[in-house]
């Protein structure tokens, strides 16, 4: 496994007709990189890559219930396969990301931060999910492998909602692992506060904070399913509200 997380930004979508402040943000995205190899994968180069370079999850791709299954399963297959930045098209940039992920075999960020009650139901044992929309490893990095093969062992699993979703492939599921997989099974991993890439919309980008935020998620929710998301987003900001992320202090999971 490379120690080194190489310069490659990732980015799928169904097609290349591109929503317009999607199209935004992946030309802003590029501007920030300049240095940087940009790929984007539409849905024919998802099944491509997993049908020719990992036959043996093609199963487990097919099986899946929902679209966004199978794109979370590219996102982590892509990044173990190649390395690289991963980042959905509604995250919106404003820095360069290489600072953030120099030095180190993996980057993962705190999404949000838990009530108590929120982190009860969820069953994290830190207040803090992890989020999936950007991150970034070297190539083969065993974090990265293991949420793959958690993926591959819950391909039959029902899903009836969008918690089920998060709870398959999504955060819940990147927040479970990285709380409960030990250090020689997870490898090294970097954990950024939650103000770099995903800082809330309300934290003004004006002096020294400025300097903290380096992208923010829109949370467009494309992939969500019609009421089930209302009820879900309406029980979820009810129960879920917990402390607000300090804009100047690098906290989060500490990993035993």
């Amino acid at each position: 496994m490379s120690a080194e997380i190489p310069r490659i930004l990732h980015q799928t979508w169904r097609n290349a007709d591109l929503p317009p402040r999607f199209a935004r943000w992946r030309r802003e995205w590029i501007a920030l990189h300049p240095r940087w190899e940009h790929r984007f994968h539409d849905d024919g180069d998802i099944n491509r890559t997993v049908r020719d370079r990992a036959p043996h999850l093609l199963s487990v791709f097919e099986a899946f219930q929902r679209p966004i299954l199978r794109v979370d399963l590219f996102r982590y297959l892509i990044i173990y396969l190649d390395g690289g930045l991963y980042a959905d098209l509604d995250m919106q940039p404003y820095r360069a990301s290489d600072t953030l992920i120099a030095g180190a075999p993996c980057v993962m960020s705190v999404e949000s931060h838990l009530g108590a009650r929120y982190q009860q139901i969820l069953g994290y044992e830190q207040p803090w999910q992890i989020g999936n929309c950007i991150f970034a490893a070297a190539p083969g990095h065993p974090f990265i492998g293991a949420l793959i093969d958690a993926i591959a062992r819950a391909a039959t699993t029902p899903v009836r909602s969008d918690d089920d979703v998060e709870a398959i492939t999504g955060p819940q599921l990147v927040t479970r692992l990285l709380y409960g997989l030990p250090p020689a099974e997870r490898g090294e991993v970097r954990v950024l506060p939650q103000i770099h890439w995903m800082s809330p919309w309300f934290y003004p980008r004006i002096g020294s904070l400025a300097r903290q935020i380096y992208a923010r998620h829109t949370s467009a929710g494309t992939w969500r399913f019609g009421e089930r998301w209302t009820r879900q987003t309406i029980r979820n900001r009810l129960i879920a509200r917990g402390r607000l992320p300090r804009p100047f202090i690098a906290e989060g999971p500490v990993l035993s």
